[in-house]
């Protein structure tokens, strides 16, 4: 195919790493060329990785020559030797470039010797010609690529080295010129670039030295192969880098290429046996159905349990899968990423582009399934982009439905019970794996049935907390309870709410339900939920706790702050908390949706995991996903009715991590200042039961001033 066909619609400019250059122009350019030219300065046996696959189909070009005009890496010393004529130019630069190759050969990136094999194999073909250049003064520094077919001059300009920082990683900008297309001035500059790099080349240049590399092409003619290197030999001995950790994930665009993402179990994931032996028998129950709900509690494994099951599906099929991966929220990204990552596929993250760009990506992974080899594609988004069965990436899946496997990884797949998405619910799924730590949706039976024919019925593996605190998967936890009692007049103000419940023919004790609700009902039910979270006694209690801690020895603690809108015009309770902690010395910061909003979310996790931070205040946004192991205690003002809170706020301190015994746990029990009442009993009826919960599976439970101490005192306190 001639340039002018092949490259007709190619832009004029290049900028890197965002736009693919190496799968767009350069290898494409190599495929076609009759003549190469490559300007390439701070030249080293990793100058041509990245194109050697372009260069290893230009071997398939017979008749088509390379000429390499480099410049290796001097130090000041040779530089002076040959100023002050101690030293052979030619004798310096040759040997610089062939201890370089020398090196070369030892290494251990199968990249590096793809390399030396192809640029040998041109060597015994007398296909290449190396020219070293030395200026006066500086270095070479040209990136220049120079392509012809049928007399087309194709050049490529810019800032960008031959190298992976620069063709990938950089902030690179490369500007294309089409000879015979892009007008007057375009075709200028590449009869300048061309004479620039003929004069350089014959060392006419007025600034500088340009020598054969004899020496080297001797060297590299002695480097031996088994056969002629291939475009494939390339892309394995890249997978080979990546899955080393010694190369970046392969830039978009290569759907030619016989490199595939294929997921793999990392050999370091330990699932089969010991304290995490329960995902295996987890990863077994989805492969029975390829399909189902696990209910496994927060640290026990979800994630890498259905990236293990997805692998374990993918090697069944036999043709291509796409993966989609939802989660609520936005902090949960980063952590998935992380994980498909250690099983070698670099993810498609759909959240936080624009429309325009999430096309684009759809549309790349699509045209990437055109590979003749079987190919894997993870793509990541939030529930909220694909909920509605109008939206354009449900639909762009729905273009894929027989050409490609489909399945579908739901995290806190609790949230997808909602009737947006259970009331068109997307059946183009081959396989659907759900993932929560309480996947029944509390007072929503209808949601929980629906979400469960979704996913092919009931939960098809079980692992409680408890499971996990038996089996050593988590840390046990001591559970301190403290009774706080209602001020008058937030009495008072509970009284009328629940008064005002009553009148609508609401029942007195809330026990979290969230469905089925008029409105008036449920902002009652909110304001008064929000009364209980916000309760003044609440902050005096906790820095009566922090005080006898003692604030320099508070630390990786958590503190949950009441997420609703203010009641009786109270300050925001985060706020107070803040101010508190900043009175006692105690060095936090608040992580909030604002701040997980931000480039700094990982910047604040990391601080508060180095102890640089004692504390993180929170309102809410670490109930679901957020890692941060290290955090040992955590002190729960906003105590809810909601029971999967109960699992998700435990679960964010019982994290295994190594040197970590016991984590701890404060919990205020908001008590009504007169025990006579009917409706201050319905109050204490349901606080209780969260504390029932929480002290079931404490390891003081039955401690002298343990919880169950507490409770008795309580009832009895409050028995009729």
């Amino acid at each position: 195919m001639s340039y002018a066909t092949l490259f007709s619609e190619v832009k004029p400019v290049f900028e890197i790493p965002d736009d693919d250059l190496i799968g767009e122009v350069i290898i494409p350019a190599m495929k076609s060329a009759d003549i190469l030219r490559i300007s390439a300065g701070f030249f080293s046996s990793r100058c041509l990785a990245q194109i050697a696959p372009g260069l290893a189909t230009f071997i398939n070009n017979t008749s088509a020559t390379l000429d390499l005009l480099i410049s290796p890496d001097i130090t000041q010393a040779d530089r002076e030797a040959i100023l002050n004529s101690s030293q052979e130019p030619v004798s310096v630069l040759e040997k610089i470039l062939v201890d370089m190759i020398e090196k070369a050969r030892l290494s251990e990136n199968a990249i590096v010797d793809h390399t030396l094999t192809v640029l040998s194999y041109l060597v015994g073909a007398e296909r290449i010609r190396i020219k070293l250049v030395l200026m006066q003064e500086g270095m070479y520094h040209k990136k220049i690529w120079l392509f012809c077919s049928d007399n087309q001059w194709l050049a490529v300009h810019g800032s960008g080295n031959a190298t992976k920082r620069g063709l990938l990683l950089n902030g690179e900008q490369m500007s294309i010129d089409r000879s015979w297309q892009d007008g007057p001035q375009s075709e200028k500059r590449v009869q300048i670039l061309l004479e620039q790099w003929n004069r350089q080349w014959h060392n006419r240049h007025p600034s500088s030295l340009t020598v054969d590399a004899t020496k080297a092409l001797e060297v590299l003619k002695d480097y031996t192969f088994d056969a002629p290197p291939t475009e494939n030999d390339f892309w394995k001995a890249w997978r080979h880098d990546y899955q080393a950790g010694a190369e970046p994930v392969l830039p978009p665009g290569f759907v030619d290429s016989a490199f595939v993402n294929k997921l793999r179990i990392p050999n370091e994931i330990i699932w089969r046996e010991g304290r995490y032996s329960h995902q295996e028998q987890a990863v077994d129950a989805i492969l029975r159905r390829d399909s189902g709900i696990i209910s496994v509690a927060t640290g026990g494994g979800k994630t890498l349990i259905s990236l293990i099951a997805a692998t374990k599906i993918q090697d069944k099929i036999k043709g291509h899968l796409c993966i989609v991966i939802l989660v609520p929220t936005r902090p949960l990204i980063k952590h998935w990423v992380s994980d498909v990552r250690k099983f070698g596929v670099e993810p498609v993250v759909l959240s936080g582009k624009d429309k325009v760009n999430r096309q684009r990506e759809f549309e790349r992974v699509i045209l990437g399934f055109r590979t003749i080899e079987p190919k894997t594609e993870v793509l990541i988004m939030t529930t909220s982009l694909f909920i509605r069965k109008s939206s354009p990436e449900r639909q762009r899946l729905e273009s894929m439905v027989g050409s490609v496997g489909l399945l579908l990884i739901a995290d806190e797949v609790h949230n997808l019970g909602a009737p947006s998405f259970i009331n068109d619910p997307p059946y183009l799924f081959n396989q659907r794996i759900g993932l929560s730590a309480t996947p029944i949706r509390q007072y929503d039976p209808d949601g929980t049935d629906k979400l469960f024919e979704f996913f092919g019925g009931s939960p098809v593996f079980e692992f409680t907390l408890e499971d996990g605190i038996k089996s050593g998967c988590l840390v046990p936890y001591n559970y301190q309870v403290h009774p706080v009692f209602l001020e008058s007049d937030e009495m008072e103000y509970y009284i009328d709410l629940t008064e005002q419940l009553a009148r609508t023919g609401f029942r007195i004790e809330d026990d979290g339900v969230t469905v089925g609700l008029t409105t008036k009902v449920e902002s009652l039910l909110r304001n008064r939920r929000a009364l209980i979270e916000q309760a003044n006694a609440k902050l005096s209690a906790l820095e009566m706790c922090l005080k006898s801690i003692g604030p320099a020895l508070v630390t990786k603690t958590l503190i949950y702050t009441s997420a609703k809108s203010q009641v009786l015009d109270k300050p925001k309770q985060i706020i107070e908390v803040n101010f508190m902690l900043e009175r006692l010395h105690i060095i936090s910061h608040q992580f909030t949706s604002k701040e997980t909003s931000t480039p700094e979310a990982d910047k604040i996790l990391n601080r508060f995991g180095t102890g640089e931070y004692q504390v993180l205040t929170a309102m809410k946004v670490l109930d679901e996903g957020v890692d941060i192991p290290q955090t040992d205690t955590a002190f729960l003002l906003a105590s809810t009715t909601v029971q999967r809170e109960w699992v998700q706020r435990r679960g964010r301190i019982l994290r295994q991590i190594s040197g970590k015994k016991m984590s701890y746990l404060h919990d205020f029990l908001v008590l009504p200042p007169d025990s006579n009442t009917k409706i201050g009993q319905s109050l204490v009826r349901s606080e209780l039961k969260r504390v029932y919960e929480f002290t079931r599976l404490s390891e003081n439970e039955y401690d002298e001033d343990g919880p169950n101490t507490v409770i008795r005192d309580i009832e009895k306190q409050f028995r009729r």
